[in-house]
């Protein structure tokens, strides 16, 4: 008996860990169905645009249309974020195995699984406008199947191509940089996808991320980073980094919003199509967020006593030129296909539809 009512006590632990953990579905008081999410993130909500846009927007917007567009269901969102449930590079398998219904997964932690994901960064001094980069990665991901295929791989769906986006990529340093020489033997870190480019330009390239970046530059672990100018004012790393040079490096998609796919066969198909409207839509609203955060960026640095330094077009097109001459993207292509991946191909289809969408390279490609 005793060993009968430990068993049937296993079994009620089992049975309320995955209604605590996947897409539960309750009876409302209204008689709608409640369907609960679990979302979770790496970066913390006060310090990220994508993830207050994913808890402000697009958790609040679902519910609103779920509640007016359908009759039978409701849906609640609970947020996780900061490494509270996943820390970076842990989201994609935490919405992989269900722990998380929905996670931000940033492909620049997540290399080794979503190689192909992080296409947007093989081509340096690519284009600094997001709406143009948004449109050609949209455009390659609806073109190539690999994409969605490599997610129903790892158990996830992405969520109406919604894409995280950093806007261009300049350097925040403790020391001047006014030519390529200035780089030589400096510490400078990123996420993992610009470290190629950073060595090829003379740098050392360190792998850090944005949180890591005030204490370790204070600290003397490196001395700069890569990162865009929205990401310097949130982090503040312009106390500890006086020197910002802007270089342009380009814009690029740092993320995707996706749901476990048990989670989202599990759901009513009027509740997949508004979970995937609003999708596309996030992606809107961060690029607006975003865009509005740089504008003031500058400013706060000047008003910090930064000093700013705008890289000459010539010597801009010597940097160019010079990550072209190495063949970085090329090589970063091939060794996708090397893992049987199509990289090649989209690395052509990425040039052919930033060009479709008017972007002209600052040297002869």
């Amino acid at each position: 008996m005793k060993k009968n009512k430990k068993i049937l006590k296993v079994f009620l632990l089992v049975g309320l860990l995955i209604l605590f953990c996947v897409g539960s579905v309750f009876a409302a008081g209204d008689g709608r169905k409640i369907i609960k999410f679990r979302m979770t993130a790496g970066h913390p909500y006060a310090a990220a645009a994508w993830v207050k846009v994913l808890e402000d927007f697009y958790a609040p917007e679902v519910a609103k249309r779920v509640l007016e567009e359908t009759d039978d269901y409701e849906v609640e969102f609970k947020g996780f974020y900061g490494g509270s449930l996943a820390k970076l590079g842990e989201v994609l398998e935490s919405v992989e195995s269900g722990i998380a219904d929905i996670g931000i997964a940033n492909n620049i932690f997540e290399q080794s699984k979503l190689e192909l994901h992080n296409f947007s960064w093989w081509t340096p001094f690519s284009s600094s406008d997001l709406k143009q980069i948004i449109n050609a990665n949209t455009k390659v991901m609806d073109r190539i199947s690999s994409f969605d295929k490599t997610f129903e791989k790892y158990n996830v769906k992405h969520l109406g191509r919604s894409f995280n986006m950093n806007p261009s990529f300049q350097m925040v340093t403790n020391f001047p940089i006014k030519t390529m020489k200035d780089l030589k033997g400096k510490k400078i870190a990123h996420g993992g996808s610009m470290i190629p480019w950073l060595k090829t330009l003379g740098a050392v390239g360190v792998q850090s991320t944005f949180s890591d970046a005030y204490s370790s530059i204070d600290t003397g672990v490196y001395q700069g980073w890569a990162m865009p100018l929205n990401v310097v004012k949130t982090f503040k790393v312009y106390e500890v980094a006086k020197y910002i040079t802007i270089v342009d490096f380009g814009a690029d998609i740092s993320g995707y919003v996706c749901m476990n796919l048990d989670t989202w066969n599990s759901l009513p198909e009027e509740v997949q199509k508004i979970m995937d409207e609003v999708g596309y839509e996030y992606t809107e609203k961060l690029r607006l967020l975003v865009e509005e955060q740089v504008s003031g960026a500058l400013d706060t640095m000047k008003e910090a006593g930064c000093e700013i330094y705008t890289l000459s077009a010539e010597e801009r097109a010597i940097w160019a030129k010079t990550l072209a001459d190495s063949n970085v993207a090329q090589f970063t292509a091939e060794k996708a296909d090397e893992h049987g991946l199509p990289g090649t191909i989209v690395l052509q289809e990425y040039l052919k539809a930033l060009e479709e969408e008017g972007y002209s390279w600052p040297y002869a490609r």
